[in-house]
């Protein structure tokens, strides 16, 4: 079974999170401080809800499906945060595996 501790073994993963559907912090793991994993559940709730809104209406426009929300990142110029579902970790750009990262927190969202 996978473990939000398992995105640590990644390379290049600084720290993870898992936070419920009113943004309240369940639990973090690595390289963050408990102020920054609070505010960053805050900040991946909203972001959540804006990428759902945009996938609602993705879909509306185009009258296709297809645009169903999974997750969302933001590539910043040295850090990338991923999103898929309520977890979260955030990533050094210059040497991390993408995939594999993705596709941990993909297991993760049905935890």
């Amino acid at each position: 079974m996978t473990d939000l501790a398992s995105l640590l073994e990644i390379d290049g993963v600084l720290g993870a999170l898992r936070f419920r559907d009113d943004g309240v912090l369940i639990e973090a793991v690595g390289e963050l401080d408990r102020i920054h994993t609070d505010l960053a559940a805050e900040f991946c709730l909203a972001n959540n809800r804006i990428t759902q809104l945009s996938s609602d209406l993705l879909t509306t426009i185009s009258v296709k499906p297809g645009w169903a929300r999974e997750g969302w990142m933001m590539i910043g110029s040295s850090l990338t945060i991923c999103t898929i579902a309520n977890v979260a970790c955030f990533i050094k750009n210059d040497h991390t595996a993408l995939n594999k990262t993705l596709n941990t927190l993909s297991e993760l969202k049905s935890l």
